[in-house]
């Protein structure tokens, strides 16, 4: 029998929506998704002295955060334009400057969505590996060609931490005339030089920029994109009425007036926390590269050994972000900055518990305790054990003779199901 119905276009074929796989044990630490810190609670009173109109009526627009963000730039305001975050920005500028038959330069690993922008766009990607170190110009510049309508830079690189330089990013500009250079700046405030305003002297090149990651705002979703005013005026023209919420712009404006101390002690607490987070993982003998972010990229020497950290992690509550199945990065785990000293001691404990444990104990709370808060994986079959193991800050570790149908209180209560401590010789030390 033939099925009839719509079809969707093209580069919409076989697209699944953006979801990033997770263990299911319970996490109360979020390190996954590179968030900043918590605004101070204060800020609700923005919303609160705006009154009831603020969500009875259309927004009225942005122009007053784009003003503060321009003065801050030292641009003028038509070179601005505020956005439903930098991903709403980055998606208007891949649809403005790609089309069907137009390339896009674009180094990989990098920020997941800017491929499928492209794609959805109908432009041809035209990747170059950039694992990490110098940003690969010379690749970069022999990929140029007379259809190439954008290059992608994203400086910090999300996942790696690796940044382009501003003799590199000018170099790129001059080669690419034509060309839109899309300089994601998204991690700028942790770096150690912010590019923004090298960018700014570019006649092609425009700077996206959130208040999602060092200033904390992510689920306000606010975002901007500053260059030439005749490159920001197509953006306008690109996107949606309305497309940030008026609660989001009054938070984004208030924060913007009296966050900046905060934000920059969070940026500094980050760069301490980058040593000590990277310095640990490599005495524990993981590739783990420089990173100007606020994460570190760990790299194993085999998938299963990535999967296992997220996994163990998960089960002492810390949420980290694996990639199974993406390409450049099945071997690999981020780990976002907590920005507070406390969790930061929490997760370096959890680290070392997963991957240097010091005793594997099985079904024995009292040799647990004797351990006394060494690093240890703890197997049971008892989630009440399980659960004490994960309070004491040992691994907890399942075990089932069908682990495939283990029961879902087993499967949240562990990093893993495993039908005899054995079966994890693969991600043993």
């Amino acid at each position: 029998m033939t099925t009839t119905g719509p079809t969707p276009a093209p580069a919409l074929r076989g697209e699944r929506p953006y979801k990033v796989p997770r263990h299911p044990a319970p996490i109360d630490l979020w390190l996954h998704a590179n968030e900043g810190p918590p605004p101070p609670a204060a800020l609700y009173d923005a919303l609160a002295a705006r009154g009831p109109e603020l969500l009875q009526r259309y927004p009225a627009g942005t122009a007053a955060v784009e003003a503060a963000l321009a003065e801050r730039l030292g641009v003028a305001p038509t070179r601005v334009l505020v956005t439903a975050g930098g991903d709403d920005a980055l998606d208007r500028a891949f649809r403005a400057f790609l089309w069907p038959g137009r390339e896009v330069v674009l180094p990989v690993p990098t920020f997941v969505m800017l491929e499928r922008y492209a794609r959805l766009a109908g432009a041809t990607v035209r990747t170059i590996p950039w694992p990490g170190g110098p940003w690969p110009l010379d690749a970069a510049l022999a990929a140029i060609g007379p259809d190439t309508g954008a290059v992608a830079v994203v400086s910090p690189n999300n996942p790696t931490g690796a940044v382009i330089t501003g003799a590199a990013l000018r170099e790129l500009a001059a080669a690419a005339p034509g060309a839109a250079i899309l300089c994601d700046l998204a991690y700028a405030e942790f770096a150690d030089e912010d590019l923004t305003a090298v960018a700014l002297e570019l006649d092609n090149a425009l700077v996206f920029r959130t208040l999602s990651k060092a200033w904390g705002l992510a689920g306000a979703r606010v975002g901007y994109v500053v260059g030439p005013e005749p490159l920001v005026a197509v953006l306008r023209a690109a996107g949606n009425p309305y497309s940030v919420s008026a609660p989001s712009a009054a938070l984004a404006l208030a924060h913007l007036a009296s966050g900046e101390p905060q934000m920059a002690r969070y940026c500094d607490r980050v760069r301490a926390e980058r040593g000590a987070l990277r310095g640990l993982l490599v005495d524990l003998g993981v590739d783990c590269p420089e990173s100007q972010g606020n994460f570190v990229l760990a790299r194993f020497r085999a998938p299963a050994r990535a999967l296992w950290l997220r996994d163990a992690l998960a089960a002492l509550g810390i949420g980290v972000r694996a990639f199974p199945g993406e390409p450049h990065l099945e071997d690999a785990v981020r780990v976002t900055c907590p920005g507070d000293a406390a969790a930061l001691d929490r997760v370096l404990r959890a680290v070392r518990a997963a991957l240097a444990p010091t005793a594997l104990i099985v079904d024995d709370l009292f040799a647990l305790e004797a351990v006394d808060g060494a690093a240890a994986w703890f197997f049971s079959a008892d989630p009440a054990a399980l659960a004490a193991a994960r309070a004491m800050g040992a691994v907890p570790i399942a075990l089932d003779p069908a682990p495939e149908s283990a029961p879902a209180a087993l499967q949240s209560a562990s990093a893993r199901v495993v039908p005899h401590p054995d079966a994890l010789e693969e991600v043993l030390p």
